[in-house]
């Protein structure tokens, strides 16, 4: 099995280690799951994936370095192929700033990490796919009769 980027193995770090302290004794803590970070993918210079944790799965973006300052707790959208999705500014200091687009919370709904990581590679499949076009309006079939008015019409 190959090693994670660099950057997907620091988020889940960063968030086993909130799981271990600054959430400990929060009841909204599902202790059937624990870490993941899945379908992390790079997209026009943004970095994301969805993150597992005990208490939420979000699809985690890190935006491009030049990107305009935003404020903790801001929200935006951020247009990926499927559309646009509300997300909600973060920051953690060994992982800088982040948005994040919530998809649950908190977790109980899910009796298993295999479960959690089946809707969350599903999720990402969906977010990441763009919809289909739609088909084009069937124009209507003109009778006989329309198209004789229709000449007589233009000759008014």
């Amino acid at each position: 099995m190959s090693q994670p980027e660099p950057w997907i193995a620091q988020v889940e770090a960063v968030f086993a280690e909130i799981a271990q302290t600054r959430m400990v004794g929060v009841p909204v803590m599902n202790p059937a799951l624990g870490m993941a970070m899945r379908g992390a993918c790079e997209r026009d210079g943004w970095r994301m994936g969805v993150l597992i944790t005990p208490w939420f799965m979000n699809v985690m973006a890190f935006g491009p370095e030049d990107e305009a300052p935003a404020r903790v707790g801001e929200k935006r959208h951020i247009a990926l192929p499927s559309g646009a999705y509300e997300a909600i500014r973060g920051h953690e200091p060994a992982l800088g700033f982040y948005w994040a687009i919530s998809l649950f919370s908190p977790m109980f709904e899910f009796e298993t990490m295999e479960a959690a990581i089946a809707t969350a590679d599903a999720a990402m499949a969906e977010i990441m796919t763009e919809p289909p076009a739609p088909e084009p309006e069937p124009k209507p079939a003109l009778s006989r009769r329309a198209l004789f008015r229709l000449n007589r019409e233009d000759a008014a």
